[in-house]
């Protein structure tokens, strides 16, 4: 197996923050795994959409119809 690379690690340490354990939805309480695999997901998710829209030409808007 491959070493991560430093600067995805200072990466993800900077960007995936989990919330209070008091913040969790109900049904994932006791699952800290899934919980810091979901918000890690959801993160880099929202990382990609930003970096998308940043290289973006024009803004993109939903069409009305």
């Amino acid at each position: 197996m491959t070493d991560i690379p430093q600067i995805v690690e200072d990466l993800y340490f900077q960007q995936v923050i989990i919330p209070d354990e008091k913040d969790w939805p109900d049904y994932l309480r006791g699952d800290p795994a899934v919980i810091r695999g979901l918000y890690s997901f959801y993160y880099g998710l929202r990382m990609g959409s930003q970096i998308s829209d940043a290289l973006r030409e024009e803004t993109f808007t939903l069409s009305e119809e």
